[in-house]
C-alpha cells in the first residue's frame, strides 16, 4: 500500500533517517505502505489528515490515541524548507482536519474534526494533534509498552499512495520486518512493498492475540514501488513510541480550556478568583476537570491552589461556571450548571455546588436537577442574591424559541434555601427579545439590597453602518424581575461582538457598575489592542462607557477572561483577567493572572501577579 502525505513533495531532515537506514537522500516525509486494503472493521482509530489548501495542501496519516488527540509525524506540519521537527507548538500554521473512522474516504462513516493545537516532541518526528471536539465513539489505539526488536513483524497502516493509485481513497496495510532499533527510531523493510507518500505519521502496529498495539509511526521511506518512484530500495524509518508513553499520557491530561469566576472563598474580605479547567480524558476515556483557586493576599494573589479534581466523570464542556455564597455562611461557593443529557421528557440540566470550606472546596453536590425539558445549551448563567435573604441564588437567561411576535427569552431564578435550589420562571417576554443577542451579568445596580440582572444586547448596525449596543436592566423586587429597561444605548459605534461583560462596584458607592473588556483589533505589526470601559450606575441609568484603560503593548482580548471583585479589600471592586499567555514546549498551557485596580474614579494599568502552568 502506498501512503500519500501530500501531493507536494516536502524536504525531510536526514537526521531522523540516517541512523537507521544509512545515507538516505529523501525528498518527503515518511510516506505510506504498499499493501492490501483493510477490512471495514479494522483499525478504526486510524486518521487521514489533510493540511493546507491549494499548492501547499498535503495529506498524512495518524492514530487516535485519546478522544481529543491524534498522534502523527511532526514533519507533516513542517513549513517548506524548515526542519521536520520540532514544529512550533500551538495552532497549526495552516488549517488541518482529521478524518477518523472512515476507512473508505468516499463514504460518510466516522467524523471529520479540525485540528486546533500541536504538541510536538523536540527529540523525534512526532506530534500530538489536538482535535476541536472529542471523538467518543471510536476506541483509541493502545500504546505499546515494550520496544520493537530485530526480526519482529509490524503491520504498517496508512492512506498513502499505492503502486497504481496516486491519491487512494482506501486505508491500506502491509507487514514490515524490523531490521534495527535505536534510541528514537526503528528501521523496517518489506519485500515487494514500501511506505509511500501520504502514509507519514501512520501507525506501525504489533498484533498479539487479536489485539493491536501502537509501536511506532511512519517517518521516512525510500518509496520503492510507490507510483511515480523509480527507487528500488524498500527500507523505511519509524519513530518509536514505547519509551514515551508517559509523555503521551501527560499531554492527554494537560489543562485545556478554562472558565473563570470570582468570590470571597475564604471569608477574609478579599475576593478571590477560581478557574475551572478541562483536563481532557483519562486512559479509560473518562472526562476530567479540575478547580483551582487564586486566593487574594495583601500584595496580590497567591499561586493557584488545586482545590478539587476528578479522575473522570465530570465533563468541562458540559459545565457553565458561576459563584456566590449559596449557603449564607459568609464564604462564597462555586456552582456549575451542567448538561446531564436527555431523558424521555427532553433535555436534562443539573446544578452542582462546590461548597467552600475556607481552605478548599467540598466535592460537587447535585443541588437541583430537572427530569426533562430544560435545555443547558440555550442557558446563560449568572448569580446574585436576588431576594435579599443573605443567600446567593442562580439565574439563567433562557431561549424559549419564537412566538408570533418574535424571539422569546425568559429569566429563571434558582433560589437557594441554603442547601438546595428551587427553579422558577421570574420573567419572560412575549416576543422581540433575542437570547442569542444577549450577554448576562448580575449586581445590585440600584442599591436596594437585592441583586439585579443586566443584559448587554446586540442591536446590530445603524443605517450609517455603526455598531449598536444597549444595556438592559432587570430589577428584582425580591420575588420576580421587572420588565427590562433600556438603561444605556450607544450613540457612536460600540461593537457587542468585541465586548466581554462583568459587574462590580468600581466607584465604591454601593451601586454595582458595568465593566466591558473591549477588542480594538490587531495592528499591522501583530500587536493585540484591548481597552477597558466602565459604565457607572446612578441607580436608574448607566453613564456612557468611559475608557478607563487602553493597552499600550500587546494585550489580547481573545486570550482574556475578565471577572470583578474587591481583591485588595478597599471597598471598591477591581477587575481581574485570567490570560492565556502561550504554550510550553511540551504542550502545557501558560496562564497569567492580571488585576486592574480601581481608584474609585479610574482603573490602573494591569499588574501581573502570577504566570505559569497549573500542572
Amino acid at each position: 500500500m502506498n501512503l500519500n502525505p501530500s501531493r507536494r513533495v516536502r524536504a525531510l531532515s536526514l537526521l531522523a533517517a540516517t541512523a537507521a537506514v544509512g545515507a538516505l537522500t529523501l525528498t518527503s516525509p515518511a510516506q505510506a505502505v504498499i499493501g492490501d486494503a483493510v477490512a471495514d472493521n479494522a483499525y478504526a482509530f486510524t486518521a487521514q489528515i489533510q493540511i493546507g489548501a491549494g499548492e501547499t495542501s498535503r495529506a498524512c496519516t495518524g492514530s487516535l490515541v485519546d478522544a481529543q488527540y491524534v498522534l502523527t509525524a511532526s514533519s507533516c506540519f513542517a513549513a517548506a524548507g524548515q526542519p521536520a521537527f520540532p514544529v512550533p507548538a500551538g495552532a497549526p500554521a495552516e488549517k488541518a482536519t482529521a478524518t477518523i473512522g472512515r476507512r473508505d474516504l468516499t463514504g460518510t462513516a466516522g467524523q471529520v474534526v479540525e485540528i486546533t493545537e500541536l504538541v510536538p516532541r523536540a527529540d523525534r518526528d512526532l506530534v500530538m494533534a489536538k482535535l476541536a471536539t472529542p471523538v467518543t465513539d471510536i476506541t483509541p489505539a493502545l500504546l505499546a509498552a515494550t520496544p520493537p526488536t530485530a526480526g519482529e513483524t509490524l503491520q504498517a497502516v496508512g492512506y498513502g499512495r499505492t503502486a497504481d493509485t496516486w491519491v487512494p481513497d482506501r486505508l491500506h496495510a502491509g507487514a514490515f520486518t524490523v531490521t534495527q532499533a535505536d534510541a528514537t527510531t526503528v528501521a523496517v523493510t518489506r519485500d515487494g512493498g514500501s511506505i509511500c507518500k501520504g502514509d507519514a505519521g501512520g501507525p506501525a502496529l504489533r498484533e498479539t492475540n487479536g489485539k493491536a498495539e501502537l509501536v511506532a509511526v511512519h517517518s521516512a521511506s525510500w518509496q520503492a514501488g510507490c507510483l511515480g518512484s523509480e527507487e528500488t530500495r524498500t527500507g523505511a524509518v519509524e519513530t518509536r513510541l514505547d519509551d514515551i508513553t508517559e509523555w503521551v499520557q501527560q499531554v492527554r491530561a494537560l489543562p485545556g480550556e478554562s472558565q473563570v469566576t470570582s468570590g470571597d472563598f475564604n471569608a477574609d474580605g478579599r475576593e478571590d478568583i477560581a478557574a475551572f479547567y478541562d483536563n481532557g480524558t483519562s486512559p479509560e476515556g473518562k472526562n476530567r476537570s479540575s478547580l483551582f483557586a487564586f486566593y487574594a493576599t495583601s500584595t496580590g494573589f497567591a499561586a493557584p491552589k488545586n482545590v478539587w479534581s476528578t479522575p473522570g466523570g465530570f465533563t468541562w464542556s458540559k459545565s457553565k461556571l458561576t459563584a456566590g455564597d449559596f449557603d449564607g455562611d459568609g464564604k462564597d461557593d462555586v456552582a456549575v450548571f451542567y448538561d446531564s443529557g436527555t431523558s424521555d421528557t427532553g433535555a436534562v440540566s443539573s446544578l452542582y455546588t462546590f461548597t467552600s470550606t475556607g481552605t478548599g472546596f467540598k466535592a460537587p453536590r447535585k443541588s437541583w436537577t430537572t427530569t426533562g425539558g430544560f435545555n443547558w445549551a440555550v442557558s446563560k448563567v449568572t448569580s446574585g442574591d436576588y431576594n435579599g435573604d443573605g443567600k446567593d441564588d442562580v439565574a439563567v437567561f433562557y431561549d424559549n424559541g419564537t412566538s408570533d411576535t418574535g424571539a422569546v427569552s425568559s429569566l429563571y431564578t434558582f433560589t437557594s434555601n441554603g442547601t438546595d435550589f428551587t427553579a422558577r420562571k421570574t420573567w419572560t417576554t412575549t416576543g422581540g427579545f433575542t437570547w442569542s443577542a444577549g450577554q448576562v451579568t448580575s449586581g445590585d445596580y440600584n442599591k436596594d439590597g437585592k441583586d439585579d440582572v443586566a443584559v448587554l444586547y446586540n442591536g446590530g448596525k445603524s443605517a450609517d453602518g455603526k455598531f449598536v449596543s444597549s444595556l438592559y436592566t432587570f430589577l428584582s423586587d425580591g420575588t420576580v424581575f421587572n420588565n427590562p429597561r433600556k438603561s444605556w444605548t450607544s450613540s457612536g459605534s460600540f461593537n457587542w461582538s468585541a465586548s466581554k461583560l462583568t459587574s462590580g462596584d468600581y466607584s465604591g458607592d454601593g451601586r454595582a457598575d458595568i465593566g466591558i473588556l473591549y477588542n480594538r483589533g490587531t495592528t499591522a505589526e501583530g500587536v493585540h489592542q484591548s481597552a477597558l470601559f466602565t459604565l457607572t450606575s446612578d441607580g436608574t441609568d448607566f453613564a456612557a462607557p468611559r475608557e478607563a484603560w487602553t493597552s499600550t503593548g500587546s494585550f489580547s482580548w481573545a486570550a482574556s477572561q475578565p471577572v470583578s471583585g474587591d481583591f485588595n479589600k478597599d471597598g471598591k471592586d477591581d477587575i481581574g483577567v485570567l490570560y492565556r499567555s502561550g504554550t510550553t514546549a511540551d504542550g502545557r498551557r501558560i496562564d497569567s493572572l492580571f488585576s486592574f485596580t480601581s481608584t474609585g474614579t479610574d482603573v490602573q494599568a494591569p499588574v501581573r501577579h502570577w504566570s505559569g502552568s497549573v500542572v
